[in-house]
């Protein structure tokens, strides 16, 4: 009796674990009866040819597609003005991720950034096209977006080689 008595949790672990098996099974069994394994039942239209549909699971082909420029929803299809936002935001993300990659040294090399005349220059130049941006039409605004783009990445590539270079002169002054 002490050795039923002992072997009783390993016992019970054993039947439960039978039975949640059975029911799994059971719960698993009853869904698919009728059915053929793997394929839905769809009703078919019995007017189609049969030779003209594709069979499921083949990759569809581009070929005949269509570009509309009037339904394109691609970014550059978005008004000028959401775009150049997306640009800022894009700008403002990326220097905000460099300030916290190499806080100890962003603010000197920002300031040794902001004294360079290419980055002054850059600047005036999107003081100059936000200026003239209030009062253009949508079709000069979407000529003046790749070149407010370019302003952007070059300016951000400037801060980005002088934080690079001010962090590498910090780790080689420390060790």
């Amino acid at each position: 009796m002490k050795d039923f008595l002992a072997r009783r949790p390993l016992l019970i672990g054993l039947v439960m674990f039978a039975l949640v098996w059975v029911a799994f099974t059971w719960l698993t069994s009853s869904t698919t009866e009728g059915k053929s394994p793997g394929r839905p039942h769809a009703a078919r239209d019995t007017n189609k040819a049969t030779s003209t549909a594709r069979p499921v699971g083949t990759p569809r082909s581009a070929n005949g597609l269509v570009i509309d420029a009037q339904h394109d929803i691609s970014a550059d299809g978005r008004p000028p003005d959401a775009r150049r936002e997306s640009i800022v935001r894009t700008g403002i993300g990326e220097l905000q991720e460099m300030k916290q990659m190499n806080l100890a040294v962003f603010d000197d090399a920002a300031k040794r950034w902001n004294a360079q005349p290419r980055v002054k220059e850059i600047i005036a130049q999107w003081q100059a096209a936000e200026a003239a941006w209030k009062t253009q039409d949508d079709e000069a605004k979407a000529a003046a977006v790749p070149q407010m783009e370019a302003m952007w990445k070059e300016a951000l590539g400037l801060l980005r080689e002088e934080v690079e270079k001010s962090a590498r002169e910090a780790a080689a002054g420390v060790k």
